[in-house]
């Protein structure tokens, strides 16, 4: 067992008060800052568990997912256990560089010795209640460094809980002596099985709803009555809190951040004041560095905007995920030619790319992927987008191209819409229609009762038909089931001719397999309303409204910034992310960003080196830990400014799909203080020139 220390603190603590105090400063010494609750706290030895690997040391994160004792009741530490393995994802091996070149055991470029374990003291917390609710971890490391204190803030990646970040930011930010700030920005993974009653507590353990007395971190907010008609009517199906809170959490994730350095400093405040500097820990004495990855990485620039107290020192982001405001003669080009659309938000660039994803895969047979897609459906899939929408195939191309052409014309749309022309190969592999629904759901604030766009989630059997959860798979699912419906939950087509089915198998009025056209098509309709149209009008203004409150200025208030991307992503494309944010961050700052942006090449979205994937990638992971290398020497005032704007061009590792040559610092140049003038981005009276 362990050796640990537990504590908790009572909502009712007092707040240190002081007239000279800004309210600001005040929340930096109060304990638990004002709005948190259930805050606790344990001290880990290093021994029996830690900070960094909880238990398991580097070898144990290489190994297969931990297992609980009784898979229906895993306990806290199990739970635990899992997510921040999960976190470290050690076990896809080193083939692409992970723990030899970069990852949670890799610290300026070389592997570390022994086996991980930091010894420390984790204190969770909560703020705000049940749908509402955002839960925060920070992790002070027994190698604190009082004399020159620093804090690394790094929110969820993607859709993950709150201990995604912790292989990553977490562990480089404990390897320097920092504490860490984690939250899971109000996005899960809680859920609420409506059949069963089964919800998940604050700490990731599940019960009834009835009996968790408060502590549930989401219900579906349904009445008994309703929950009943819902049952009846969809039965076995789930709630879960990233699509169905009803709060767009989205829009607050600058301030989830802000809150959980504030957490940071409280802590630190009482149980570190020995040693501390002059007037404690305050945003004044304390290095304070906000960092993510993927919609962590949007939310770190939305803390960095949303900081107007001097709380956030530099925001370092990786592949961010951002909804920009309307960029109002900010251009993009590349290779001195137009990009035709850059800086749609994710609901407008994800749902036209799942119209066109099924059928612009034809063109890839080579893709990983293609073995599983239905040719046929695709094929219908192209034919049916034929006049659709003129952002998709018009009438006028399909005569022109003729049936055998259209494949080519989706794909030259992709492209059309600001996807890289290379993404082609990853479309088929990215084809995931989940991803729209969801958000068009956060933004409209729609209920699961709403089934907005005929869609739902539940666990299925073979047939694809909609069946009970297993109490294991409901239990486990804070460790396994990062921000969406509980593994192995799937999409429902709710509206599929012969009853409700699995997305996966859905079919058309003709009986045949369609992808779920029908879905699709009105996802898409409400990120890209008809002029005049009814049908969903009042769904569209709502997502509308949603989508509005989470848009991105570019006014990070002279912070220091820096930006890595694959120029190949194909889930957050570069011309509706950093290019145009570059854009918009020297408008706001009068024409010197204080943004430095690096485009990676051969890079994506994902570091998964499977077959197909391997030979012709490079991780952005690599590129993510130097930039926060870089940041640091300059925040340590050690690096002076950052380096200019810049494409890096990688060297992908070649070979067979499956057997590429490992990675070697030749295939990852790194990132250059003084790149050659034919790599350098520029902005440019308004327009982002990238070579």
């Amino acid at each position: 067992m362990p050796s640990v220390r537990r504590t908790s603190v009572s909502l009712l603590t007092v707040a240190l008060t002081a007239a000279s105090l800004t309210p600001v400063a005040a929340a930096e010494r109060s304990l638990p800052p004002p709005g948190f609750h259930h805050l606790t706290s344990v001290h880990y030895d290093g021994t029996g568990d830690d900070l960094l690997t909880a238990g398991l040391g580097f070898d144990g994160l290489r190994g297969p997912l931990p297992a609980p004792a009784d898979p229906d009741r895993p306990t806290t530490a199990e739970l635990r256990r899992q997510a921040v393995w999960a976190s470290a994802g050690m076990s896809a091996g080193s083939g692409g560089g992970l723990g030899r070149l970069y990852g949670a055991n890799v610290d300026r470029g070389r592997p570390l010795p022994g086996d991980g374990r930091i010894a420390g003291t984790e204190y969770r917390a909560v703020a705000g209640r049940g749908a509402d609710s955002v839960s925060f971890v920070v992790q002070v490391p027994d190698t604190f460094d009082r004399a020159r204190p620093c804090v690394v803030a790094a929110p969820a990646t993607g859709l993950g809980g709150v201990y995604s970040m912790v292989g990553t930011a977490g562990a480089w930010g404990l390897h320097r002596g920092c504490a860490v700030a984690y939250t899971d920005k109000g996005m899960g993974p809680a859920f609420d099985d409506v059949h069963s009653g089964t919800v998940m507590a604050y700490d990731g353990t599940t019960g009834p709803r009835t009996e968790l007395d408060g502590r549930s971190a989401f219900d579906a907010g349904l009445t008994d009555a309703e929950r009943a008609r819902f049952d009846t009517a969809r039965p076995y199906r789930v709630a879960y809190k990233m699509a169905h809170s009803r709060t767009d959490p989205q829009a607050t994730w600058g301030r989830d951040m802000l809150r959980s350095v504030r957490l940071a400093l409280a802590v630190l405040n009482r149980d570190r004041a020995s040693g501390a500097p002059r007037g404690g820990y305050t945003a004044a004495t304390t290095t304070v560095l906000a960092t993510g990855v993927s919609n962590g990485g949007g939310a770190a620039v939305a803390a960095g905007e949303d900081d107007r107290a001097g709380l956030i020192d530099a925001v370092v982001a990786s592949e961010p995920q951002m909804n920009l405001a309307p960029r109002g003669g900010i251009r993009v080009r590349q290779g001195g030619r137009a990009v035709p659309v850059a800086g749609l938000p994710l609901i407008r660039y994800n749902s036209l790319a799942s119209l066109l994803q099924p059928c612009a895969a034809l063109t890839e047979p080579s893709a990983p992927g293609y073995a599983t897609l239905d040719v046929p459906a695709a094929r219908r899939r192209c034919a049916a987008l034929v006049g659709d929408d003129p952002r998709l195939i018009t009438r006028r191309d399909a005569r022109r191209a003729g049936e055998d052409g259209l494949p080519r014309l989706a794909a030259r749309a992709l492209a059309r819409a600001g996807y890289q022309p290379q993404s082609g190969y990853l479309q088929l592999s990215h084809y995931d229609p989940q991803t729209p629904a969801s958000y068009a759901m956060s933004y409209a604030r729609a209920s699961v009762d709403d089934a907005l766009c005929g869609y739902g989630w539940a666990r299925t059997d073979g047939s694809g038909t909609p069946v009970p959860y297993r109490r294991s798979e409901l239990a486990a699912a804070f460790g396994t089931s990062p921000g969406r419906a509980p593994a192995p939950g799937t999409l429902i087509d709710e509206n599929a001719p012969g009853g409700p089915v699995a997305d996966s198998k859905s079919r058309g009025a003709d009986g045949r397999h369609d992808y779920n056209l029908r879905g699709e098509r009105c996802v898409y309709g409400l990120a890209f309303p008809r002029p005049g149209a009814t049908e969903g009008r009042g769904w569209a203004a709502r997502l509308a409204a949603g989508l509005d409150a989470t848009r991105r200025s570019g006014d990070l208030h002279g912070k220091p910034a820096l930006i890595v991307h694959g120029r190949d992503d194909t889930r957050v494309p570069v011309n509706h992310s950093s290019r145009p944010y570059l854009g918009l961050n020297a408008r706001a700052q009068h024409g010197t960003p204080t943004v430095a942006y690096v485009e990676v090449t051969h890079a994506h979205h994902s570091d998964a080196q499977t077959p197909g994937l391997d030979n012709r990638y490079v991780p952005l992971g690599y590129y993510y830990q130097q930039a926060l290398d870089v940041m640091w020497q300059r925040l340590r005032g050690r690096g002076g400014e950052l380096p200019p704007s810049q494409v890096v061009r990688t060297v992908p590792r070649g070979g067979e799909p499956g057997h590429a040559p490992e990675l070697t610092p030749a295939n990852v140049p790194a990132i250059a203080a003084d790149p050659a003038a034919a790599d350098r981005v520029r902005v440019v009276r308004n327009t982002v020139r990238v070579p």
